[in-house]
């Protein structure tokens, strides 16, 4: 009888493990990798404190020239010389390629960056035809510390009732400046990355963390990003 019930019990065991691995490895699984990272660019530009570095994404391909984004706060001003760098991949290697800045906001930090003789580089990205709302998860792909591609995913905290007044007297009629603040990591050379959705579509640009809460981090809204960018092509842009 004692042997019965131990036999039982290495039969019961053999089972459990056996049923675990199954679940828990798979041959099948099959990785797809993430097309943004064929959209962003590790981007250097010469200041007058020095180099400074950071992310741009693709949105628009012109005449074998691409033009990216990316935040003011890295470009400063328009005439800028830059330097961009793409992601290497399973079957491409890491590229570089010149171009200068062409439109800067301080007001919003925003900056577009055309690149020369880029060809099929960069495949522009696509903006979200809906808002974010709280709970979507979204990623970034960026340069944190110089780490280029990084990619981290997080959550929408908020944005419409986070939005920021201008600062100074407050007008019925004031523009508003929405932002996002999410629980997706930011470190230095993220700012310029792109903030999109499951679907790859941009939400936003990473900008900043948050100065209260260093675990959250604050992005442009993409509804912001396509104000600025109607003004520079002069045109609907979508």
């Amino acid at each position: 009888m004692k042997w019965f019930i131990l036999l039982l019990a290495v039969s019961l065991v053999s089972c459990t493990h056996y049923h675990n691995s199954a679940s828990y490895y798979s041959k099948n699984i099959e990785r797809i990798p993430d097309p943004v990272y064929g959209s962003v660019a590790q981007v250097a530009i010469e200041l007058e404190v020095g180099q400074a570095i950071g992310t741009a994404f693709a949105i628009r391909n012109i005449n074998n020239n691409t033009y990216m984004l990316t935040v003011n706060h890295l470009c400063e001003s328009r005439f800028k010389e830059v330097v961009a760098f793409s992601a290497a991949g399973p079957k491409t290697e890491r590229n570089d390629f010149v171009g200068r800045t062409v439109y800067a906001s301080s007001e919003n930090d925003i900056c577009i960056i055309r690149l020369y003789d880029t060809g099929d580089q960069f495949t522009a990205l696509k903006f979200a035809e809906e808002p974010p709302v709280a709970g979507d998860r979204i990623f970034t792909i960026g340069s944190p510390s110089g780490t280029f591609p990084t990619k981290t995913d997080g959550y929408v905290a908020g944005h419409d009732m986070l939005g920021m007044v201008p600062e100074g007297e407050v007008s019925s009629d004031a523009e508003i400046k929405t932002l996002l603040v999410t629980s997706v990591p930011a470190f230095s050379g993220n700012s310029g990355g792109p903030l999109y959705n499951e679907r790859y579509e941009v939400v936003g640009m990473i900008s900043a963390t948050h100065k209260r809460y260093p675990h959250l981090s604050i992005s442009i809204h993409y509804e912001t990003i396509l104000k600025h960018l109607k003004v520079y092509f002069k045109k609907d842009f979508k």
